[in-house]
């Protein structure tokens, strides 16, 4: 091969090499524009870039257990009765005129924060100015409304025994107060439109499940409703005169009606029972197998202002099969100043409830609860405190004196009543709901 065929070969070839090269170089960097490298971003705000994540595909659920398991769950705190006696209005009474009820509940924002939602029931009217009037006429300031929210609450209930006690334009103002500051209600309504439009119920989306709250009260404290009889739940036809002609038509339609709705579960408030007894009467059970027997999935009961049992209650349909839902007959005073036997103690009962997606099912799964206490200085002839009326938690108080590093009011006859006050928790509710019951409190 001649000289200079041989030079123009060499050339060829290296301009084919660096042809090759080339591209190479330029495929390397068009792979590198499509995948940048995050890591070698500037951090934002002093914090380490971001990992480049896949973008997730849409599921009906987001929590991997819930996915896994093919359920959702969810918990609702349950207060008893929020009974306005003079005592706590005058307990809220600021030096500037205004009232502030938040510090009188004590330790139960704690308790509830961590579910996921929150009901109680008010026993009283709400009025803003004017005279404020406890029994036999409650009449409680609007700003109590105010400290329900604060506290935690999402939903109040309003039938109640008392619910008429200023009668129309009361039910109104209540509401009116109840909606400005944040809390859903059921119960009562101020217009027939209101009522006919809700279903005499209020439907709630709680972590994804929806639950239809009920209410109804057997009496209305012996205050007509003539006229505005649309304006309040009550289930009993003769509510004047004993309450105890129950119209179940009126709660079957309205349990139907909710589910035909969508509700996953049916939760009733009931006003029944007979005052300061701490044993269901027989009324009460006949009502509780009728709304079993109708759907209901709970029945939280109030009115008797002291504690009665709970369970997990079984009837028999008329087609042989059965139906399960979760009682409680009275949790009695959430808050009162009452000196009657009994009406200091109560619960915040924890309710978790879960739902098989695949069926649609959705049952109590989970009961428990924290047994609280009004502590009432005045009975103790202590008057040297900024406060006379408080919730407790009564284990947090009780082991806190029996482990020497007992709270600044306690004494000891305060401490011996707490003792029976948790007896009697125990030995009403049952003790095998709360979660800390090792058989009886050392006497």
């Amino acid at each position: 091969m001649n000289s200079k065929l041989k030079l123009a070969l060499i050339v060829l070839a290296a301009v084919i090499a660096l042809a090759i090269i080339v591209a190479i170089v330029v495929f390397s960097f068009a792979g590198a524009s499509d995948e940048p490298d995050v890591s070698a971003s500037p951090a934002v705000s002093g914090t380490q870039a971001p990992s480049v994540e896949p973008t997730p595909q849409p599921t009906e659920q987001t929590d991997p257990e819930q996915v896994e398991a093919g359920t959702t769950t969810a918990t609702i705190a349950v207060g008893g009765d929020i009974v306005m006696h003079t005592g706590l209005n005058t307990e809220a009474l600021t030096s500037d005129g205004t009232y502030d009820y938040t510090p009188i509940f004590g330790v139960l924002p704690d308790l509830i924060s961590g579910a996921d939602y929150a009901v109680c029931s008010l026993v009283s009217t709400l009025a803003d100015g004017g005279e404020y009037t406890a029994y036999p006429l409650f009449r409680s300031p609007v700003s109590l409304a105010g400290a329900i929210s604060s506290v935690g609450f999402d939903l109040v209930n309003t039938a109640t025994s008392h619910l008429a006690d200023s009668y129309k334009d009361g039910i109104d103002y209540t509401l009116d107060a109840l909606d400005n500051a944040g809390l859903a209600h059921v119960g009562t309504y101020r217009t027939q439109e209101e009522r006919d439009s809700s279903g005499n119920r209020t439907m709630a989306d709680i972590n994804g499940i929806s639950v239809a709250f009920l209410a109804y009260t057997c009496d209305t404290n012996n205050v007509p409703v003539s006229g505005f009889e649309y304006a309040a739940s009550i289930c009993a036809t003769d509510y004047l005169t004993g309450g105890t002609e129950i119209d179940y038509g009126l709660m079957d339609s309205d349990i139907a009606a909710a589910r035909e709705a969508g509700a996953d579960l049916v939760f009733v408030f009931m006003s029944w029972g007979t005052e300061f007894s701490t044993s269901p009467d027989d009324l009460q059970y006949e009502i509780a197998d009728n709304l079993i027997a109708s759907g209901a999935d709970v029945i939280i009961g109030g009115h008797c202002r002291v504690p009665q049992p709970m369970e997990m209650r079984t009837v028999t349909l008329e087609d042989g099969t059965e139906r399960t839902a979760f009682v409680c007959y009275s949790l009695g005073n959430l808050i009162s100043c009452q000196n009657d036997e009994y009406t200091d103690i109560s619960a915040i009962l924890n309710l978790e409830i879960t739902r098989d997606d695949a069926s649609g099912e959705t049952r109590v799964t989970n009961v428990s609860y924290r047994p609280i206490y009004m502590a009432d200085l005045y009975d103790y002839g202590i008057n040297d405190y900024d406060w006379h009326y408080r919730v407790v938690d009564l284990h947090a108080a009780i082991d806190a004196w029996e482990s020497g590093d007992d709270w600044e009011f306690m004494t000891e006859d305060i401490y011996n009543d707490m003792v029976t006050a948790l007896n009697a928790a125990h030995e009403f509710y049952g003790g095998q709901y709360d979660p800390l019951f090792e058989g009886e409190a050392a006497e």
